[in-house]
């Protein structure tokens, strides 16, 4: 089966700076795919053409066999749902109402609110185990809380398609693997998950599909134990290491190289 999204020959710009040129990929239908790289490598960036946020300056981001811009705004939403790096919520709002808000693709001026997205609402607070918390303010709430409630709202869109950029920064270690573990259960589930992740070995352990990248261009993409080597590491992040495996998983582990000190004698 064809990949339902792809970029073909794009070439990403933010006002006169070329980010990347003439670059091509394709998303495998329910993988779980993590965009690695060093920073301002254009992994966001990618993301957001993805996402149909930023409009390629040539090429073009194919959703489902059609230019991703010929779609309509709703119809795009309803196909791929989109977790950006740190969301603000409006002061004062409740767990359930942001969730709610995920059904805005699903409504119209003929179409309000319905038994469908209120069991969609449901549906996403269950899925992210955060019911109890329906109540309470957002604001209240603890930052691996909080991004679960983010994560609900995409959810309650209901769209087969997931994107998220750094969903892990901010959140202590705890909160990164609660986040992963929650991304993994809903991937098995049959979402295709696309997540910018800093952490490499996170990203190892998790990824059923890879993509690595830097200065812009795709540098390998596969499966993590495919492609991930001391030479890759090296290549990407220009950090020399150890790649060995993961004691728990089996999946690639980063161990970096012991780097000499240099202490001056004098206090």
């Amino acid at each position: 089966m064809n990949q339902r999204l792809s970029a073909e020959r794009v070439t990403l710009r933010y006002d006169q700076r070329t980010v990347s040129r003439d670059l091509s990929m394709a998303i495998p239908n329910g993988s779980f795919t993590v965009i690695v790289g060093p920073n301002a490598c254009g992994k966001s960036t990618l993301l957001r053409a993805l996402s149909r946020l930023l409009v390629p300056s040539a090429g073009q981001v194919v959703l489902d066999g059609k230019d991703i811009r010929e779609l309509p705004a709703r119809d795009a939403a309803r196909r791929l749902g989109l977790l950006p790096q740190s969301p603000l919520a409006p002061d004062g709002i409740t767990v359930a109402d942001l969730v709610g808000r995920g059904r805005y693709p699903h409504q119209s001026f003929l179409r309000q609110w319905s038994r469908e997205d209120a069991s969609a609402v449901e549906e996403a607070l269950r899925s992210t185990d955060i019911t109890e918390l329906a109540d309470r303010f957002v604001g209240e709430l603890s930052g691996g809380q909080r991004q679960r409630v983010w994560i609900a709202m995409a959810l309650a869109q209901q769209t087969p398609i997931l994107l998220l950029d750094e969903p892990t920064t901010y959140l202590d270690i705890s909160h990164q693997i609660e986040v992963l573990d929650l991304l993994a259960t809903l991937n098995d589930a049959g979402r295709t998950i696309v997540a910018v992740l800093h952490d490499l070995n996170q990203a190892c352990r998790y990824a059923s599909h890879m993509i690595a990248m830097r200065e812009g261009t795709i540098v390998a993409e596969g499966e993590p134990a495919a492609i991930v080597d001391s030479a890759l590491v090296e290549r990407v992040f220009g950090l020399s290491a150890l790649v060995i495996p993961d004691p728990e998983s089996g999946t690639p582990m980063i161990v970096p190289h012991k780097r000499r000190r240099n202490y001056s004698a004098s206090r």
